[in-house]
């Protein structure tokens, strides 16, 4: 397959590198209808681009050209959570975005998918990611005019795409990333034979191919399950339906983020709106009285409708290791909060007001050996009458229809719509992440209680009517400039500082940039700065210690500190935050990168020289295998120029033993055979080795296996 010239994008810092499912790169083309009454003629489109996501827990991607994250086999990050772990716990392996129309009667989609992408990055506007209506926005477009190669011709339905994606780095909103969608039709770009003015029977779908999760190195994408939470049109009102049900009342939902595990009255497909302070009722004649564990609320029954896919059983695994000991113990699904009138909806006209309750056409699923591959399986699946999954709309849970996990997508759509010449469509799709449904205790990460994945968009919800006059029941649509948007009025964070340090003997030296300092409160509208906090971490950017806390004082602050208590030869992430007056705090995300994203750490040297300065490792990277001789192949390492008696210790990239090399022969050479203490195979990664002599000297260092 051929290979395309591919541009990453890290914060602001662009890049080149490759992807293996992406074609060559574009010759110039005429593309019309790109906004504007009169068609504007540029030359060429731009390369399709990423930019990582990394402000938010819960580490992604977004690009120009149709997805919207996932390891997609590459090492990227994929809904990576908790974003900054020693392993890639990546929940997304791809994501697509779909469009479907029909025209004279026949159904046509545009995807994206991995194997033949046919969305074409738009050249305005260019994609870019800055603070916005969030603390990092990303913006992009794509679409599908007749002038985009990737589709064919005829088939093109003349649509354009801008998206925002939306990410916060402090609680409670860091564990989803929220995207506004604009869909705008130009008839002039469509080459389908006899369309009209408009579209018709237009339906839009969120793909997620979800892999929980990469911390599983066996088959994360074989033992998962998938399900929806939401109204289901009295479809799963089936009495032989155990797993997922109409009415099903389990868990008591409190408010701050807590629940018990016994029923309390209400279906737990729906939450309240209402029951917190902060979730304002914009028309109390609309709301009802809510009786929940013997407390009684004015407020809305909202329908989750949210898709999502967690970790089952593997069948291949003896025992159960359903979320596989807390490392893959995440939830992760998909929701619209916002999306224009449907036949879904619950809708009626108040006198002036109308009552309005979002909700999807439809929940479909599949497994990997039937992802539709035409336009007209792509429709039957968004408009929820695909043969596989009749006659639901909403596909009931796998083991209420008879199947078992395996490796599943959720496709949440939403439709029908007309969409006219011109006209734009608006959406607001969440994608939260959580510890199970309804949260728990986090023992393998360590980071204590973490809300669930439902009480992540019921938060989700709140940030995008914080500040503006409509609420669930009364939606309303973003609007693209963030000037004139009234969603998303949260309390935010001063920005992450800039910050660089350097390594010398004895000590590491930290300097950052003073944008903090002038950073306008978006809600107060003047700075709100009150000072740094500096953090330490060793072997990886998580788990950070208070190095020291500055508050500017007399209106000055210092900008440089120097840390004298690091050991030699340890690798250690720094950062420094800015703090507000509500004690909001920047994210932790300006540790040392790579060029390619790759947090890298900084190592203090010795502070004389030695023997111990001239050992290293060979190969390194470690491929596959090492040619030791003429002949010889073996899985194997050598550490050379040793002194003739120390210890070797190898470490993984989180700083745990691996194995313990007692080396005494009196030669420079010592040989790892790539087996841990129990004679087990390591896995692919980053290990750091620490060599110690008699006399107590160290030297650390770091080698790659690439098996």
């Amino acid at each position: 397959m051929k290979r395309l010239l591919f541009v990453f994008l890290i914060g602001l810092q662009p890049l080149v590198a490759r992807s293996k499912f992406l074609t060559d790169s574009i010759d110039d083309v005429v593309i019309r209808g790109e906004g504007t009454d009169a068609p504007i003629i540029l030359q060429g489109r731009p390369p399709r681009t990423l930019v990582w996501v990394t402000v938010p827990e819960a580490w992604n991607w977004m690009s120009n050209f149709g997805g919207m994250g996932g390891e997609a086999g590459e090492g990227w990050y994929g809904f990576s959570w908790p974003g900054g772990a020693a392993i890639n716990n990546f929940y997304l392996w791809n994501s697509y975005f779909v469009i479907g129309a029909k025209v004279k009667g026949l159904p046509y989609a545009t995807i994206h998918d991995y194997v033949s992408p046919e969305w074409g990055p738009s050249v305005s506007p260019p994609i870019s990611a800055a603070p916005g209506k969030s603390v990092y926005d990303v913006v992009s477009a794509w679409d599908d005019f007749k002038s985009n190669p990737n589709n064919s011709s005829g088939r093109h339905l003349g649509v354009k795409v801008l998206v925002r994606s939306l990410s916060w780095p402090h609680e409670p909103y860091n564990d989803f990333i929220a995207y506004e969608f604009y869909i705008i039709f130009f008839k002039d770009s469509c080459d389908i034979p006899g369309v009209g003015d408009q579209l018709d029977s237009v339906f839009i779908g969120m793909w997620y191919d979800c892999d929980v999760s990469g911390y599983d190195a066996t088959n994360n994408h074989i033992d998962d399950l998938v399900g929806y939470m939401g109204w289901t049109n009295k479809e799963w009102d089936n009495p032989n339906f155990k797993y997922l049900w109409d009415n099903m009342d389990m868990v008591t939902h409190f408010s701050k983020d807590t629940f018990i595990p016994e029923p309390d009255g209400i279906s737990d497909h729906y939450f309240i709106w209402g029951d917190e302070e902060d979730e304002k009722i914009v028309n109390p004649a609309h709301a009802i009285e809510i009786t929940q564990a013997g407390n009684t609320y004015t407020g809305y029954l909202i329908p989750y409708g949210m898709s999502y896919i967690y970790d089952g059983d593997d069948p291949m695994v003896p025992g159960d290791d359903t979320g596989e000991g807390g490392g893959s113990a995440g939830y992760m699904g998909g929701a619209f909060i916002y999306a224009p009138p449907s036949p879904s909806d619950s809708i009626f006209v108040d006198g002036g007001d109308t009552f309005r309750i979002v909700r999807p056409w439809g929940h479909q699923w599949w497994n990997w050996e039937s992802d539709p591959s035409i336009d007209r399986d792509v429709y039957a699946y968004l408009v929820g009458r695909h043969p596989a999954t009749a006659p639901y709309r909403y596909a009931p849970h796998p083991r209420d229809f008879g199947a078992k996990e395996f490796d599943y997508r959720f496709f949440t759509t939403a439709g029908p719509y007309t969409l006219k010449d011109r006209d734009t469509l608006k959406f607001v799709w969440v994608v939260p992440v959580g510890q199970g449904l309804h949260g728990g205790l986090d023992e393998k990460w360590n980071r204590g209680w973490q809300r669930g994945m439902l009480h992540n968009l019921e938060w989700a919800f709140k940030a995008y009517y914080s500040g503006d006059p409509g609420d669930p029941a009364h939606p309303t649509p973003p609007v693209f400039d963030p000037s004139k948007d009234t969603h998303w009025k949260i309390k935010v964070p001063p920005p992450t500082p800039l910050l660089k340090y350097t390594a010398a003997p004895g000590k590491v030296t930290l300097l950052w940039n003073a944008a903090a300092e002038s950073y306008k409160d978006p809600l107060k509208g003047r700075p709100d700065f009150v000072g740094y906090i500096l953090y330490r971490a060793l072997f990886e950017p998580r788990d950070f210690d208070t190095l020291a806390v500055l508050v500017k004082q007399n209106g000055t602050i210092q900008r440089t500190f120097v840390d004298t208590t690091a050991k030699i030869g340890y690798p250690y992430y720094y950062v420094v935050t800015a703090f507000d007056e509500d004690t909001l705090e920047s994210a932790k995300t300006n540790y040392r990168k790579t060029p390619e994203g790759v947090p890298e750490p900084i190592v203090i040297p010795s502070v004389t020289s030695n023997e111990l300065d001239k050992v290293y490792v060979v190969p390194n990277p470690f491929k596959g295998s090492a040619k030791w001789s003429a002949t010889e192949l073996h899985n194997k390492i050598e550490f050379r120029n040793l002194p003739g008696s120390c210890v070797i210790f190898i470490l993984t990239f989180s700083g745990k033993l691996v194995k313990k090399i007692v080396h005494s022969s009196g030669t420079g050479s010592a040989y790892w055979d790539l087996l841990n203490e129990n004679g087990i195979k390591v896995s692919s990664g980053v290990y750091y080795y620490k060599v110690v002599t008699p006399d107590g000297k160290e030297k650390f260092g770091k080698f790659i296996i690439l098996d």
